[in-house]
């Protein structure tokens, strides 16, 4: 793997009031490790940044002498200050939160932890997230929605959260909901929702909803599955040819270290729903039940011929199949009440879950059925929810025949973190698939 140093081409902490900063390009202090997070399980960027000064760090606008004391005192350091930082990295586009005018562009302490000090030094720990980790907790939505579930996401987005409209990114969907906000926190009833919206002309119920440093994503779980991978393939055969002999970028893209952290758990798919479940509906206006039973035996979940996969589509394991043949119909039951008469009198279900329910379950669980945890040189231009091409070495004795046709292929990115140091940076992916091979079976529909 190629060394890569970093580089601060700006990093200053604003006070919570904006009247004072200090510069890290004015050696006010020095910056220790630089921890940047992204999960697609997580709606806001979170972070972790350690920075040493010594005892004349800064000035305190408050002292009518001007002396100089320490950071944590002068400046003084708290909770609401504002991180700018732009980081350079050689591979990538890099990290940019350096506007003090666009708040959705820069980052805020949320925690401070004293790691040690004496009299003529500190270090200092910050926690840091972005304006919405810290918004959503001060927003609670009141209005009443209705239309399309997306629509009225990007209402949420945009009137409670007050983010602009070149930050969001959302994929259409195609069923409808009328709902209160309830006084929830936007991204609890956000993250509600994801559950039950379904995109357009597809077999994959479900949604992710999840910040980047690009902007808010409340996209589908198919529209990342048919996302084009990242424009260079990672290799990984744990040989790094050293710099000197190698003269292009082939180091770049090589994977340092790769973990299986999850291949698959039959027990817990069965359990889940994903090869066959029963979903029983409650309907109070006509105090009836209805019961769905779905196999991939009809030619449904995963076998439905509109679900798309990152690589072959699932085989379902003989066992079952005997299983099915001998009259089981469902390994898991789900319950649910219909929505009746949300917004007006009306005996039509409200966002039927029958739409949903069963299938959004499987999606998500078979998403995750497969986990690898990589080490690669620091690329800030990949993004949580953006897809990698992996080509991992056969172990064969014949290494000409190409790479480990199972194992290789198309992953999600779930989560990343982008590490910095004076000395070096990386970036550590955990990626997620859903099933095996180079090959992937993608829906072609139109959208």
């Amino acid at each position: 793997m190629s060394i890569q140093e970093s580089k601060y081409t700006i990093f200053k902490i604003l006070s919570a009031d904006g009247k004072n900063e200090v510069d890290l390009a004015k050696a006010q202090f020095r910056v220790g490790n630089f921890y940047y997070y992204e999960n697609i399980l997580s709606p806001f960027v979170t972070g972790v940044v350690t920075i040493m000064s010594t005892s004349a760090a800064a000035e305190s606008k408050n002292d009518t002498q001007g002396r100089l004391g320490s950071i944590h005192s002068s400046l003084p350091l708290e909770v609401g200050c504002q991180l700018l930082v732009k980081i350079e990295d050689p591979i990538g586009k890099g990290l940019n939160f350096s506007s003090k005018k666009d708040p959705f562009k820069k980052l805020y302490i949320n925690e401070i932890q004293g790691i040690s000090k004496d009299s003529m030094s500190e270090i200092i720990q910050l926690r840091f997230t972005s304006k919405i980790g810290w918004n959503n907790n001060t927003k609670r939505v009141t209005k009443h929605y209705t239309g399309r579930i997306t629509d009225s996401v990007s209402k949420i987005l945009k009137n409670d959260l007050k983010m602009p409209e070149d930050r969001i990114e959302v994929t259409p969907s195609s069923n409808s909901y009328s709902f209160a906000g309830m006084t929830k926190r936007p991204f609890d009833l956000i993250n509600m929702l994801a559950k039950q919206s379904i995109p357009e002309n597809t077999a994959n119920p479900g949604y992710f909803a999840y910040e980047t440093q690009s902007g808010f994503k409340y996209v589908s779980v198919d529209s990342i599955v048919n996302k084009k991978p990242f424009n260079k393939t990672y290799h990984y055969n744990g040989v790094v040819e050293s710099s000197q002999q190698v003269q292009d970028d082939r180091n770049d893209y090589k994977i340092a270290s790769l973990e299986v952290t999850k291949d698959q758990n039959l027990t817990s798919q069965i359990k889940s729903g994903v090869y066959a479940n029963k979903s029983i509906f409650f309907n109070p206006y006509t105090m009836k039940f209805t019961e769905i039973d779905i196999t991939v035996q009809d030619e449904k979940l995963y076998k439905d011929p509109k679900f798309s996969s990152l690589g072959k589509t699932p085989e379902t394991p003989s066992i079952l199949s005997e299983d099915f043949q001998g009259g089981t119909k469902f390994h898991r039951v789900q319950t649910a009440i219909l929505n009746i008469g949300a917004e007006k009198e009306d005996i039509d279900p409200n966002n039927s879950p029958e739409l949903y329910y069963a299938a959004g379950s499987t999606r998500y669980n078979i998403l995750f059925s497969q986990k690898y945890a990589i080490t690669i040189p620091c690329n800030t231009t990949l993004e949580a929810g953006d897809t990698l091409r992996l080509e991992i070495e056969e172990i064969s004795d014949k290494k000409e025949q190409g790479p480990d046709q199972r194992s290789s292929g198309i992953y999600i990115i779930e989560s990343l973190c982008h590490y910095f140091e004076s000395e070096k940076s990386v970036t550590s992916v955990n990626l997620i698939r859903d099933s095996y091979g180079l090959h992937f079976s993608k829906n072609t529909s139109k959208r």
